[in-house]
């Protein structure tokens, strides 16, 4: 999948020019060429705060926003704001992927289009209409008696 990013600002916060602090934000489309046309399947966000002026590196954090639910992911980066191909971990999710956890592979095609590949553990259904994964339906439970 790639990211098509529509929004990339560097912030230039505390002292000026480049310096521990500064961010950059990011967002835009999550894309897929699958059955060979490109169409978006997703959004999105993030930022990376400097942390390390000699390797231009600091952490970052985003989330892809999908249907099934959503893609946490934190990690160093260093060569902020385009970063040579970096490896982030998974932290988390929502829906599908509440219990998700892996890594994500992030690779500068250009300056605005990322490509992402997510290695992902532990991916399940989600029934939006009860909030719960076929694993979590609720089980009868005897009901405890005071005294016996």
């Amino acid at each position: 999948m790639d990211a098509r990013l529509s929004v990339g600002e560097e912030l230039d916060l505390g002292t000026a020019g480049r310096s521990a602090g500064d961010q950059f934000v990011f967002g835009g489309d999550l894309t897929s060429t699958e059955g060979g046309e490109e169409h978006v399947v997703g959004s999105i966000g993030g930022f990376c705060v400097t942390t390390d002026l000699e390797r231009n590196a600091g952490q970052c954090a985003s989330t892809a926003v999908l249907p099934e639910g959503q893609i946490t992911v934190q990690g160093r980066q260093a060569g902020i704001p385009v970063p040579g191909p970096v490896v982030n971990a998974v932290t988390g999710g929502t829906g599908a992927f509440r219990r998700a956890h892996g890594q994500v592979t992030q690779r500068v095609l250009t300056p605005a289009t990322w490509q992402l590949t997510f290695g992902l553990l532990d991916v399940r259904p989600y029934r939006p209409e009860d909030g719960r994964g076929p694993d979590e339906a609720p089980r009868p439970v005897r009901p405890s008696l005071p005294g016996k």
